[in-house]
């Protein structure tokens, strides 16, 4: 019976995939716990599938999927949870922004009963690196979201995440799979509003977080998703 399934989103990150998707293997196998390592590659236009079937040749526990059409942000991730034979569900940005040795507190934090754990940049304890402008937008959305949603959680677009796994697959089914990828970054946001409707137990976790050399999320590009944000509100 596997324990854990970890999904890492891959798009264009040829770079710094093989030595970070070694990084986590590793992790896992130190911590000894009985996993599966997903690599998610989201229509990656560089030597990333490449990279990522290779690795899944060498180690058995390494299985690589790629999607053609995207990239989606979350979408084609959130797809691939269906694919986890683990009781716990996590995915971390490739980058490995979050440090590694949270790994164990997160899903330590799960097993104690709560169904949704998330690292948080912006409770006590927490340590982060990212320059002025970023930390900015990053609080500005930090209140829209808890003003506009009513929401109680604090840092919704952290990439360090774990679920119970007939959790977020219920919230996934919910949620739909966005063909024209226009809720974009808004997933984790939208998925959280939606756990904290339905009563689910969230806990937020400090993280030492420095940001990656290549940010994913790019302000003005993710303004378009301001419709879809509208139309969820009077949906919900």
């Amino acid at each position: 019976m596997t324990d854990i399934s970890i999904f890492v989103p891959a798009y264009n990150e040829e770079i710094i995939l093989e030595k970070n998707i070694i990084k986590i293997y590793s992790k896992l196998k130190d911590l000894g716990y009985d996993f599966e390592l997903f690599i998610i590659d989201d229509s990656s236009t560089d030597s990333t599938p490449l990279i990522g079937s290779n690795l899944a040749e060498k180690h058995e526990k390494i299985m690589f999927v790629r999607y053609e059409i995207g990239p989606s942000s979350r979408e084609n991730l959130a797809k691939s949870f269906n694919f986890a034979k683990g009781d716990i569900i996590i995915f971390m940005d490739a980058d490995l922004s979050t440090n590694l040795k949270h790994t164990k507190e997160l899903v330590d934090t799960v097993r104690k009963g709560y169904d949704i754990v998330t690292g948080s940049r912006h409770i006590k304890g927490t340590v982060v690196h990212r320059n002025l402008s970023r930390r900015i937008i990053s609080n500005l959305y930090k209140y829209f979201a808890k003003f506009y949603f009513n929401s109680k959680v604090n840092d919704h677009e952290c990439g360090f995440k774990a679920f119970k796994k007939e959790v977020i697959l219920h919230l996934v089914n919910e949620m739909g799979y966005d063909k024209k990828f226009k809720r974009k970054m808004f997933w984790d946001t939208e998925m959280f509003v939606r756990a904290q409707r339905e009563g689910y137990k969230i806990k937020e976790i400090p993280i030492a977080w420095k940001a990656g050399e290549k940010s994913s999320i790019r302000f003005f590009k993710e303004i378009s998703m301001i419709p879809y944000i509208l139309r969820l509100k009077s949906k919900l």
